[in-house]
């Protein structure tokens, strides 16, 4: 089992989130966090007596590192009375540079946080500055070296492609200046437009202007083979990691495997049902307070849904589509992806091989990964 926590303090709100998330208060948050732990007690009696086995632990939002590391070593003292932590379980949690603190990363290494994930985006201030990020160059240094000091050896980061004005001498330095800091693990994303947003508003405007698609793909394929070339292993479309440090838990994800969501707006997955909690800060306090658990929706996933969600999640991951596997879960529905023509015309275009027997995107077809998902569960 796999559990995320969804902390949604900011101090500052990018101009291109659209997770949710209100500005840090204090006081608020030490409340929220009380009342997470509260629902987590609620989830484990529902799953049963017997100490559940977790494999994984993430801590994303928001900004988890503002968050009072007493809260959080008494969480995990709440968390570990009701689960058995694997032997080699992860346990991530992602910080923001310039609020990443020597104290946080100490205390959170000891309370047994094993896993960093540094938001570092662009060493670039233009860059920095049109994202609405608040730190500065100085501050990702900053970061790497005040987990380091604190233990960790497991670090991650996030770096952006596809940023208004990039060109491909500056993603290549913002590349080269991460590699140079040895992060374990790199998460390479574009920067998507999304409804409601800061950035949805200026590129709307004309205020940002943002590369084409042509030039986004040829960002992603240069950025692929330069982290792949400095021995950074591509395992998922925009995750790349050296030998032995992919991401456990984002892994889960991929693979179907069931998770807790725990927190406001936290989505879980538990015996073919996804649910989500409210995404509002005042009601989800109430709600558990009271004694209930803060679910906004719950959908029990029929074949179809997770025939869909198996293919679409397996082609973004380096080992693919296993088709044999499909069609002992799926029966003859599987046949439906398997044998589709669009299938044999991406074969044919190079955009995915068939490897004995698995489905896999060829190196063009990771530029296209979402078009050509999006064509085969159509």
């Amino acid at each position: 089992m796999s559990i995320y926590t969804h902390f949604p303090f900011c101090t500052n709100l990018c101009a291109y989130c659209d997770f949710y998330k209100e500005p840090y208060a204090r006081d608020r948050a030490a409340r929220l966090f009380k009342a997470i732990g509260y629902e987590a007690e609620m989830v484990f009696s529902v799953l049963g007596h017997e100490p559940i086995d977790v494999a994984s632990i993430y801590i994303g939002g928001g900004t988890p590192s503002l968050l009072d590391p007493q809260l959080l070593e008494d969480w995990v003292r709440s968390v570990g009375s009701y689960t058995h932590f694997l032997p080699d379980y992860e346990f991530s949690i992602e910080v923001n540079p310039e609020s990443l603190t020597s104290e946080f990363a100490q205390r959170s290494f000891g309370a047994g946080v094993n896993r960093i994930i540094i938001g570092a985006q662009s060493f670039l201030v233009k860059s920095l500055k049109l994202l609405n990020r608040k730190q500065t160059t100085k501050d990702i240094y900053r970061a790497f070296y005040r987990a380091r000091s604190a233990g960790y050896e497991n670090i991650a980061a996030d770096l952006i492609f596809g940023l208004p004005a990039q060109t491909m001498k500056s993603l290549k330095a913002d590349i080269e200046r991460l590699i140079d800091l040895e992060p374990a693990h790199i998460s390479f994303y574009e920067l998507t437009v999304e409804e409601g947003t800061r950035l949805a508003e200026q590129v709307a405007s004309g205020e940002i202007k943002l590369p084409t698609e042509e030039k986004s793909a040829e960002m992603y394929g240069f950025g692929a083979h330069l982290l792949i070339d400095r021995k950074y292993r591509r395992y998922e479309v925009s995750s790349f990691a050296r030998d032995g440090r992919r991401s456990r838990h984002n892994y889960a994800y991929w693979t179907g495997a069931p998770y807790i969501g725990l927190g406001p707006s936290a989505h879980g997955y538990i015996n073919n049902v996804r649910y989500g909690n409210t995404a509002d800060i005042d009601r989800y306090i109430e709600t558990v307070e009271a004694g209930y658990l803060p679910i906004a929706f719950a959908e029990d996933l029929n074949d179809d849904q997770r025939l869909m969600e198996t293919v679409m999640l397996s082609l973004r991951t380096n080992e693919g589509l296993d088709q044999q596997k499909l069609v002992n879960r799926f029966g003859d529905t599987a046949g439906r992806v398997i044998d589709n023509p669009i299938v044999k015309q991406y074969i044919k275009s190079g955009h995915i091989i068939d490897d004995s027997g698995f489905l896999r995107l060829t190196d063009s077809g990771f530029l296209l990964a979402d078009k050509i998902i999006l064509d085969l569960i159509a």
